[in-house]
Order: C-alpha cells, then sequence, then structure tokens
C-alpha cells in the first residue's frame, strides 16, 4: 500500500491546524489589546469636577440684597488668599487683596434666581480683635471693610479659582442660577500690609430682615502670609 496519499493527508491536516492555531493567537492578541487600551482609557486622566454646595464644608449664611424682592442666596467661604489684583482691579502699592472665594446657590433646592449676583453694599469684613486693617480706598463711610471688586458668578472647577480669569460683577453684571446649580465668586477686602491682622475674621452680608452686621460666619486667616 502506498503512504503517499497518506502523508498527503497528514500535512493538510497539519496546516489546517498551524492556520487555526495563529488565528486564535491573534485573535487572542487583539482581545488583550483592546481590553488594555480600554483599560488605559479608564485610568486616564479625568475632567474637572465640580463640588455641589452642599458637600462644601463650613457654615453658610443667607445673603440676601436690599432693596431688591427677598430671593436669598446661601454662601459658603471655600478658600482665602491674598493676592495682588482681581478681577482687572488691582491693590495699591501698600496693601494686598485678601480674596474671600464663596460657593453660591439659590435658597431653595427646587428653584432657581433670576439676575443673581453679590452686590458691593451689602458686604463687609470684620476683625474683631484689630482696628484700622482696611485700606482707605476699601473703606466705607461707615468705616467698615468693604469688598471692592466683587467678581461675577461663574461655574468654576474645584481648587481653580485662584487662577481662574474672574470678570468683576459690575462689568459681567447678574447672572441666573439654575435650580440646585452652585457657582463660585470672590469677595476682595483691600488690607494694609502693615495690619497686624490675629484670631479669625467674620464674613458679613445683609440677610432677611438683618442688617450685615448681625448676619456673619467665621472665615479663616490665608494659610499664607502675602508675598
Amino acid at each position: 500500500m502506498s503512504t503517499r496519499p497518506i502523508s498527503a493527508v497528514t500535512a493538510a491536516l497539519l496546516l489546517a491546524l498551524t492556520g487555526c492555531t495563529n488565528s486564535g493567537d491573534t485573535d487572542a492578541a487583539e482581545s488583550t489589546s483592546q481590553q488594555e487600551s480600554q483599560q488605559e482609557s479608564s485610568e486616564g486622566p479625568s475632567g474637572p469636577t465640580y463640588t455641589a454646595f452642599a458637600d462644601f464644608p463650613g457654615e453658610e449664611l443667607l445673603y440676601v440684597e436690599q432693596g431688591v424682592a427677598p430671593v436669598g442666596l446661601r454662601l459658603k467661604a471655600v478658600d482665602t488668599v491674598w493676592q495682588t489684583e482681581l478681577a482687572d482691579h488691582i491693590a495699591d502699592a501698600d496693601a494686598h487683596y485678601m480674596v474671600v472665594y464663596v460657593a453660591v446657590t439659590g435658597e431653595a433646592d427646587d428653584r432657581g434666581v433670576a439676575d443673581a449676583w453679590l452686590n458691593y453694599f451689602d458686604f463687609k469684613l470684620d476683625f474683631p480683635a484689630v482696628d484700622g486693617a482696611c485700606a482707605a480706598d476699601g473703606t466705607d463711610a461707615y468705616g467698615d471693610c468693604v469688598a471692592n471688586p466683587i467678581t461675577s458668578l461663574e461655574a468654576v472647577p474645584d481648587d481653580e479659582w485662584r487662577d481662574h480669569m474672574w470678570g468683576s460683577a459690575d462689568a459681567f453684571g447678574r447672572v441666573d442660577l439654575q435650580a440646585g446649580a452652585t457657582m463660585i465668586g470672590g469677595l476682595a477686602f483691600q488690607i494694609m500690609d502693615d495690619a497686624d491682622l490675629s484670631g479669625d475674621m467674620q464674613l458679613c452680608a445683609t440677610g432677611r430682615d438683618l442688617s450685615r452686621a448681625d448676619n456673619c460666619i467665621t472665615v479663616p486667616a490665608p494659610a499664607e502670609p502675602w508675598s
């Protein structure tokens, strides 16, 4: 009996098996590559985060603008820092801005606030243990340390407010704050460089049937001295 046909059949079978094995290896390699790509994509840098008002720690106050329909804004201080300028305003040569960044949301969770902003006349910074800390340009007729400038309200990612390109509230005007939304704003108080600050400060604002002297929250001093 001739062995040639059997050898031919055997060779054909070996080729077929080899082809299947190579195909399987290729499919497995492609599957592994796809899985690694998906894993890298899922582990890649995430987008900016925006903390909701309720998740910011600390006290809050209800701010109601004077002479306006009583629709309030809830505020929390989220950062305090020394800066030489804010919203195209520059502090005097012998002073720095103490900027208090605040998170802002509407008074009621189920409705927005039309024409929301922070009014210059409604805020002050109180230093219980210090007199004369504010520069003359940052003091009103009552001798209170008042905010100027104040930024517009904007949606700014977490921890990016110090480097954000802010516009002043008087230039950019009011915004419509959607129900449940959180925005950020900055209030700059011009403090003399030689002021000896000690103790906690109080950020005060007009409230519903409350003067700004009676509606305050504690604000920590900046973590580092101005430079």
